[in-house]
């Protein structure tokens, strides 16, 4: 897009009206606050004033320390043990009362303390979308070691970060399996569309698959659904461990490993936030995760942070001696 600070400043001196974020949070959050904290067009008012909350807290923080707590209380935003009067006149006069200082004052610090605001809020959207159209809500992943190879079936949402976006690109990096010389051998992968999209176009870079697709266009903060399945052909080795690296924040990822029936593995460990070149360390461990009696193995991350790796690392039985 991107917006700019006039844009987030007008729509945050909307938002602070009357009960501010535990208002009608629908009607007041405009276009620029709902691409600022990923808000989709059919979230419901609980979950647009959960996002609306979360990402207006972290950015606050942001702010100079004489301006936070007066921009929370305008905005109505949670503060430990307090509750916030319904009206941003009353809350104000609390201001008032607080630092001693008159009803005028405390307005026009209001006023900075949003500017400002909106300006931190402008430069996030930048680096946001910079190089990007979408952001990622959600990845589910169910991998199966149980068939003749490994495939996986992922399902992602996605949120349009400008109008009338209709072509995304995905990529997915296949770490070579070696071979007992410590060779790495070539490495393929059989991707297909299960829904929700249409393969314009594929790359291969040595390890690194990306595939071009066509979705139908989305209106701005508008979500789409798409899944596909990823094969690994038949005869080729894949390294013990499934790991997701966003390249942008992402709000969810659940992983499911399917192990074979005859095969449960020595050890499933959980690896969360790891850089790329921690996972094949000797060194590096992760938390020991159990698998179920129908041999799988189940986690879920929230929050992730772009760069770094979240997933499952498992030890084949066949390899223990």
């Amino acid at each position: 897009m991107p917006f700019s600070s006039s844009e987030f400043a007008a729509e945050l001196r909307l938002l602070r009206k009357g009960r501010g974020v535990d208002g009608r949070i629908v009607e007041v959050v405009g276009p620029a606050l709902r691409v600022l904290c990923g808000v989709g067009v059919t979230d419901g008012a609980a979950a647009v004033r959960e996002r609306v909350k979360s990402t207006l807290v972290e950015l606050t923080a942001r702010l100079p320390d004489d301006l936070r707590e007066i921009v929370r209380t305008a905005l109505a935003l949670p503060a430990p043990g307090e509750r916030h009067a319904p009206f941003l006149s009353e809350r104000t006069a609390v201001l008032a009362k607080r630092y001693n200082r008159d009803t005028r004052t405390i307005r026009r610090r209001i006023d900075e303390g949003i500017s400002l605001l909106a300006e931190l809020a402008a430069n996030s959207v930048v680096t946001a979308v910079e190089g990007t159209d979408w952001s990622a809500r959600r990845l589910e992943a169910v991998l199966r070691l149980d068939l003749q190879t490994p495939e996986c079936f992922e399902r992602r949402t996605i949120v349009a970060l400008r109008e009338g976006l209709d072509h995304i690109r995905y990529s997915i990096t296949i770490p070579p399996a070696r071979d007992p010389g410590d060779t790495e051998r070539p490495v393929g992968l059989l991707t297909r569309v299960h829904f929700g999209a249409e393969v314009v176009g594929k790359q291969v870079r040595g390890k690194r698959f990306t595939v071009d697709m066509r979705i139908p266009a989305l209106a701005v903060g508008q979500e789409h659904e798409y899944g596909l399945v990823n094969r690994i052909p038949v005869g080729q080795r894949m390294r013990p461990y499934y790991l997701f690296f966003p390249e942008r924040h992402c709000e969810r990822f659940d992983l499911r490993v399917r192990f074979p029936a005859d095969d449960d593995p020595g050890a499933v460990e959980v690896i969360h936030e790891a850089f790329h070149r921690d996972i094949d360390e000797p060194g590096f461990v992760g938390q020991r995760t159990p698998v179920d009696t129908i041999h799988e193995a189940r986690i879920g991350f929230t929050d992730l942070k772009p760069g770094y790796g979240y997933g499952l690392r498992w030890t084949d039985t066949r390899n223990i001696a």
